[in-house]
């Protein structure tokens, strides 16, 4: 399994041309910037988005030396809990480029921002750090899970073996199935384990084979 890597970072939605850390927010302020964040979310996963993300990463120097396989990449934006926060993360075969896409997807949103809306403005939280942690496989968790089936399946198949095996192992085991007493049982001649033909009863013979 491919190691794939993860990125993230967080941009501030404010419904103001200008921001400002330092400034006071009212309720009326923080209700609106909330109900933006989830329009802004919906937009961010646009295919509009898209596009002009591909083309700002077809600019980039890393990105194009970068081998064709390792550039693919996916972008998950979310409102954060109840705010007008959005966490945007990339996920990508390389880690610099699951960097790469997240700090673009943040010059995306701010520009799609500028364009649609009249006023608010999309506000960075700081730069997405190049993770070398690989995010997926799950070595750990995916033996755990492998071991936990492999227990099970085998468990289950002992058990549809004996519910399906229908053959007379020995005279009570053909008393039970058929319900009528054994009388008798005729000896046949078996191979011992010196190879050597001897007469033995049935079930007899087949204990000792195992």
């Amino acid at each position: 399994i491919t190691d794939s890597f993860v990125s993230s970072t967080q941009v501030y939605i404010s419904n103001t041309e200008d921001f400002n850390y330092s400034a006071k927010v009212d309720g009326s302020d923080l209700s609106t910037a909330r109900s933006m964040a989830d329009t802004y979310c919906i937009i961010l996963l646009s295919q509009r988005a898209r596009d002009l993300l591909d083309s700002k990463l077809l600019q980039n120097e890393i990105y194009l030396s970068t081998p064709e396989k390792e550039r693919t990449n996916s972008v998950y934006v979310e409102v954060s809990g109840d705010s007008q926060v959005l966490d945007i993360t990339a996920k990508a075969l390389d880690p610099v480029i699951a960097a790469l896409v997240c700090n673009t997807m943040v010059d995306v949103s701010a520009e799609l921002v500028s364009e649609i809306f009249k006023s608010g403005r999309s506000n960075s939280l700081g730069d997405a750090k190049i993770n070398y942690t690989p995010a997926s496989p799950k070595v750990r968790q995916n033996m755990i899970i492998g071991i936990l089936a492999g227990i099970i399946l085998s468990i289950g198949v002992i058990v549809l073996t004996f519910l399906v095996d229908n053959r007379v192992k020995d005279e009570s085991d053909f008393a039970r199935k058929v319900g009528i007493p054994v009388l008798g049982e005729v000896p046949s001649m078996h191979l011992n384990s010196s190879s050597k033909e001897v007469y033995s009863y049935y079930a007899t013979a087949e204990k000792e084979k195992r």
